[in-house]
């Protein structure tokens, strides 16, 4: 079953249709950060460390975790959010009943996602996401398994295979490269 991913102007639809504050912070941290939702969901307040610029995650099914740099389109997603984030829990995103749960980001996401009329994406298809758009930026293998936690290379290319702009690009380089032959030439 092949992974399914947003395209770019498929996130761009997606995060149109959201107009909370807290719903696009929560989800630009899962899609630039590559979290599961259950990464998202254990995300404390004091993770986020605006002086230093960091973000730190704690990873699931015994990935590299860590503090990261935090972009500055995440920053600006959080600075919008805290003000309104209710004190109801000691987790980053809350609701009026305390942390946000996981059946809870499921069903935002499955909301804004019929909003955009994207059909059956579940959200660790945001995961998907950065990984191919990363890949078909030109980001290294190694760097996107770093990016997404993960502690096997393995792990990571699935992602290759389905990048078929890097796959074009490569022949592409090939063509042109003196490695080829020129049939064309006497």
């Amino acid at each position: 079953m092949p992974l399914k991913y947003l395209t770019q102007p498929q996130l761009a639809s997606f995060f149109s249709h959201i107009n909370s504050p807290r719903d696009r912070a929560l989800f630009v941290v899962i899609y630039h950060y590559g979290l599961r939702v259950s990464e998202a969901t254990r995300l404390k307040l004091t993770d986020v460390d605006f002086e230093q610029q960091t973000i730190t995650f704690h990873r699931l099914k015994g990935g590299n975790g860590g503090q990261r740099p935090l972009l500055a389109n995440t920053q600006q997603a959080l600075v919008a959010y805290l003000p309104t984030r209710q004190p109801t829990g000691d987790g980053l995103f809350t609701g009026r009943q305390g942390n946000l749960g996981r059946h809870q980001i499921y069903g935002l996401f499955k909301r804004y996602a019929q909003r955009a009329g994207l059909g059956e994406y579940s959200v660790h298809c945001l995961r998907h996401s950065i990984a191919t758009h990363l890949l078909e930026a030109g980001l290294e293998i190694d760097l996107v398994k770093d990016h997404l936690g993960h502690r096997n290379l393995q792990s990571t290319l699935i992602y290759a295979q389905i990048t078929d702009k890097r796959r074009r690009e490569a022949f592409f380089r090939i063509e042109h490269s003196q490695a080829v032959v020129k049939l064309n030439e006497r």
